[in-house]
């Protein structure tokens, strides 16, 4: 039994399926931040930092928002200080770094997550060298979030140590509540940095909202009576919904299955946009076709609108002019039959000239050309001074020979645009039979059989100009 095709398959599938989990687990480490294996040494220079405890290797290093490198080593320092050497490398875009830059730990979440925080420096400072350190003083101290506490006054701090203590007794047996908080709090936090940079864009319009809003209750705190009433309206409004709160608790019994019913409905509408998301995307070039569409229907629409205006007295004279020109049509009828024959003998004529347009624009170029030769006429004659140039050409073959001889080459129909290109220095010859078949030049100018033109359907040697078939069409290419 033969063993051998089901062990190299087995050695294959092994094979990939190790190639495939090397692969996924590169993709992985890649992902979460680690170092290209292999990869070659970037710009590196090290920062000393007080009170780095928090600081990670592989860290960010960023400069106005945007990652411009990593931390790619940490160490104390020799000297001791409480001071931690980090050894940054930078992008190859963002290097070397600038003498005059400043760099300061900062916070990226409220967690504790710590990145490096730079400043590019001026342009004409001086360069740090591959593996240098930046100055100390060029490295700013970070604010820790309890040294804020500090500028405090006792009282202050006094009252805040009791908040805190209340906070506590509040939080007190609720710590799943806290931890579901907590963990749903960077999906608050993404969210919530969508309405933050609404609100930083739209704000001259919060401005305006919180402007407005003080003007609000000086109006209300203008009338007291008016505020007054409304109090007392309020209180109204909410012993009505005393008195029906029997309906109010109905209502809030059936709002879960109103929630239900809307979970399946947004579910529902879920996956109608999935499925609605091809078609839109395959409008989107649609719809930039549309709009100098539409830019074009608004500049004609005056004319449209003058068109619709006047359309009534049209339709009314197409009711004696449309059956006018019906009877014209129908006269014209055996008149436009004759002309078949005649085109019959046309066509052809104007595709053998369409097949060498070349030459034909080159002969009512080249004719006008040819007897425009001026020369000053000898004093006395009468000639008036045009000449039609000539060259006379004299060779063993200008006389007839009963057998030609190997130079000579034999005319032949010339495909259209031959002579336009650059790589047939030599028209090719109807045969090459004299010279021995084709050849390059060597001795005697080389020879290429000239390939079979296209015309009327056809490959032919020399185009064949027959008449057309009824109608005019071109004949099949097999007839």
């Amino acid at each position: 039994m033969n063993t051998e095709g089901p062990t190299l398959g087995r050695l294959f599938v092994i094979t990939g399926f190790a190639l495939t989990c090397f692969c996924l687990l590169l993709f992985l480490w890649l992902a979460f931040g680690g170092p290209i294996p292999l990869k070659p040494q970037g710009y590196r220079v090290q920062v000393a930092f007080t009170d780095a405890p928090t600081l990670a290797t592989e860290a960010d290093v960023r400069t106005a928002g945007v990652k411009i490198g990593r931390v790619v080593k940490k160490e104390l320092a020799p000297s001791g200080g409480n001071k931690t050497i980090a050894t940054i490398e930078l992008d190859a875009k963002y290097a070397p770094m600038k003498a005059d830059a400043r760099a300061i730990l900062r916070q990226k979440t409220l967690l504790g997550e710590t990145y490096v925080e730079l400043t590019t420096g001026s342009r004409d400072a001086p360069d740090i060298a591959e593996g240098g350190r930046l100055r100390a003083g060029q490295v700013a101290q970070a604010v820790e979030f309890d040294e804020l506490f500090s500028i405090f006054d006792k009282p202050t701090r006094k009252a805040f140590q009791q908040w805190m203590a209340s906070s506590a007794r509040a939080g007190a047996g609720r710590g799943r509540d806290l931890n579901d908080a907590l963990g749903n709090l960077p999906v608050f936090a993404e969210n919530a940095g969508g309405v933050v940079d609404v609100l930083d864009d739209r704000r001259a319009a919060l401005r305006d909202l919180v402007r407005n809003t003080g003007r609000t209750f000086e109006e209300l705190t203008a009338d007291e009576d008016a505020l007054t009433e409304l109090t007392q309206r309020n209180a109204e409004l909410f012993g009505e919904l005393s008195e029906r709160r029997e309906s109010l608790a109905a209502s809030i019994r059936i709002l879960p299955t109103f929630l239900d019913e809307s979970k399946l409905t947004l579910a529902r509408l879920r996956t109608f946009s999935v499925n609605t998301e091809p078609l839109i995307r395959d409008l989107d070039p649609v719809l930039d076709d549309l709009q100098p569409t539409l830019v074009s229907l608004r500049r004609l629409s005056p004319d449209l609108e003058n068109l619709f205006e006047n359309v009534n007295p049209l339709i009314s004279a197409g009711g004696e002019g449309l059956p006018a020109l019906s009877r014209i049509l129908r006269g014209l009828d055996p008149t436009l039959a004759a002309t078949g024959p005649f085109l019959q003998q046309l066509n052809p004529l104007l595709r053998f000239l369409e097949l060498n347009q070349a030459k034909v624009t080159d002969f009512l170029n080249i004719g006008p050309a040819a007897i425009g030769g001026v020369r000053t006429p000898p004093p006395g004659s009468k000639s008036n001074g045009h000449v039609l140039p000539q060259i006379i050409l004299a060779g063993s073959e200008s006389l007839p020979a009963l057998k030609r001889s190997t130079g000579n080459r034999g005319n032949a129909y010339r495909a259209p645009n031959n002579r336009r290109d650059p790589n047939k220095l030599i028209l090719p010859t109807f045969d090459c039979n004299n010279a021995g078949g084709e050849k390059g030049p060597t001795n005697t100018p080389g020879c290429t059989v000239q390939e079979l033109l296209p015309f009327e359907g056809k490959s032919q040697r020399f185009p064949n100009v027959e008449p057309a078939p009824s109608g005019g069409r071109l004949k099949p290419s097999g007839g």
